[in-house]
């Protein structure tokens, strides 16, 4: 549907009408919406009623698919949301200059009603040169202010790129604000005119794109979840931070529920997981499949880096509650060749005996999803998601 086929503005409301619907009928006529586009609002009720700080399977396969998706285009992102019961408003948030080694990609879903945020970030594309440069540029930097500790360098310089645009979407969104009306007010009419061609106008190196633009949530942000997978887990946990820092967003720290990583790396030294990290760490739930490296990574050579929030690893294929958080490895070049063997090794069964301490094999996010959602091969490309209870 093009702009120039809709006679009224969906986001006009007359000033002299008093207009004033309930809380139960905001959500039933939320459901209503959901329902006819072929969403499922037991999934959207889930996430938005979940406790923050408690761990929860059903939102953990969520975002594990989100993760999953990330690295993927904007329309099949929105489209596997969707199909496993978040029918949404998608946005694409991008920032790049090569010469700083910055390059991050973050999509964020509103829910048709408003209640729902899920901000998802990409990690690492295969093929990005950027990006790897973005991972491997180690060297500290201090975390805002004096006596906050110090954090990666190359994930810091991702996340402080592109809060100021990801902030006005957020305090847009607590506001009741669809995120497609402040997309429009961040771009020019002819380039949004043309859905759902993700194209967007930067600010600068800034630049966001959109999926499609029919969708009016009525209400304001409840629920805001975080995730990703290996860099993305890192900028999903800097961003994290971020809010916890920032005084203009005090709001956002009530309704975000949880941050839920998948292979993520450290991101800090042990005094930002002391002063920073202890803030949301209850918040904060981190994945480990099996002898994944990149949670060990960086290397004790490259500086001293601590995890922090509660971590789970992979046994007997479910998610289980680690006894102890996992530690860096001692140098890079030698468990990176070790890590490589182990993916190799993994191929071969009549070497499969050999075990290895790391394996780049493990940090597919392929494993990640099939532990956090027991599906038959395939399936994840499947239009139906596998049932869950009511």
């Amino acid at each position: 549907m093009r702009f120039d086929d809709i006679e009224q503005d969906p986001y006009d409301v007359d000033p002299d009408e008093d207009v004033s619907i309930s809380d139960d009928a905001s959500v039933r006529m939320g459901r209503e919406e959901s329902a006819k586009s072929g969403g499922d609002h037991r999934t959207l009720d889930h996430l938005v009623s979940a406790k923050g700080g408690s761990y929860d399977p059903e939102v953990t396969s969520i975002l594990a698919r989100a993760s999953t998706w990330a690295y993927s285009d904007i329309e099949s992102f929105q489209e596997m949301m969707k199909n496993h019961g978040i029918d949404c408003e998608c946005i694409r948030l991008t920032f790049e200059n090569e010469a700083l080694f910055v390059s991050p990609y973050a999509y964020l879903a509103q829910s048709r009603d408003g209640r729902l945020a899920i901000l998802c970030f990409r990690g690492t594309r295969p093929v990005s040169l950027i990006t790897w440069l973005m991972s491997t540029n180690v060297r500290m930097t201090p975390f805002e202010r004096a006596g906050s500790g110090s954090v990666h360098g190359g994930f810091a310089r991702a996340t402080w790129a592109l809060w100021p645009q990801l902030r006005r979407f957020l305090k847009g969104m607590l506001e009741g604000t669809p995120i497609c009306r402040i997309f429009d007010d961040m771009t020019t009419p002819l380039q949004s005119c043309h859905p759902p061609a993700p194209v967007g106008r930067a600010a600068g190196p800034r630049r966001a794109a959109r999926s499609r633009p029919e969708v009016t949530p009525r209400r304001a942000l409840e629920a805001l979840y975080i995730t990703g997978h290996s860099l993305g887990g890192a900028l999903a946990v800097l961003t994290a931070a971020r809010i916890y820092t920032d005084s203009n967003v005090e709001q956002l720290r009530d309704v975000l529920r949880g941050v839920y990583t998948f292979g993520q790396p450290m991101v800090g030294n042990r005094t930002f997981a002391r002063m920073i990290g202890k803030k949301f760490e209850s918040k904060l739930f981190r994945h480990i499949y099996r002898k994944d490296i990149v949670p060990r990574l960086p290397p004790c050579s490259l500086g001293s880096f601590e995890h922090f929030g509660r971590e789970y690893i992979e046994k007997n294929g479910r998610w289980m509650r680690g006894t102890e958080t996992v530690k860096q490895v001692p140098w890079l070049v030698m468990y990176m060749v070790l890590g490589v063997t182990a993916l190799i090794i993994d191929q071969i069964p009549n070497l499969r005996w050999i075990h290895l301490p790391v394996s780049w094999g493990d940090h597919s996010p392929w494993w990640y999803l099939r532990t956090s959602d027991k599906i038959p091969p395939g399936s994840e490309f499947e239009p139906t998601p596998a049932p869950h209870g009511d």
